[in-house]
């Protein structure tokens, strides 16, 4: 739970960040960027979610791995 409120904090966050930015950016330097206006706020939060989406599939692995780690038995790998 504490988890869900530190990720919609951090959205948040992101996106007053992506807002000051546009504000002081000039739409030269957004198309130096190849990024336009409208897109430019949409592609922060895609990006903070899919950094979201990153940790959790490297902790699920890491899990997972740690799962079969525990279950196997040091003393017989290799002896098959």
């Amino acid at each position: 739970m504490l988890r869900k409120i530190y990720r919609a904090i951090a959205v948040g966050h992101a996106a007053v960040a992506a807002n000051r930015l546009l504000q002081t950016v000039s739409d030269r330097q957004l198309d130096d960027m190849g990024i336009s206006r409208s897109d430019f706020f949409q592609e922060c939060m895609n990006k903070v979610i899919a950094d979201f989406a990153a940790q959790d599939a490297a902790e699920a692995n890491k899990s997972v791995r740690n799962m079969v780690d525990n279950m196997t038995n040091a003393n017989l790998v290799g002896a098959v």
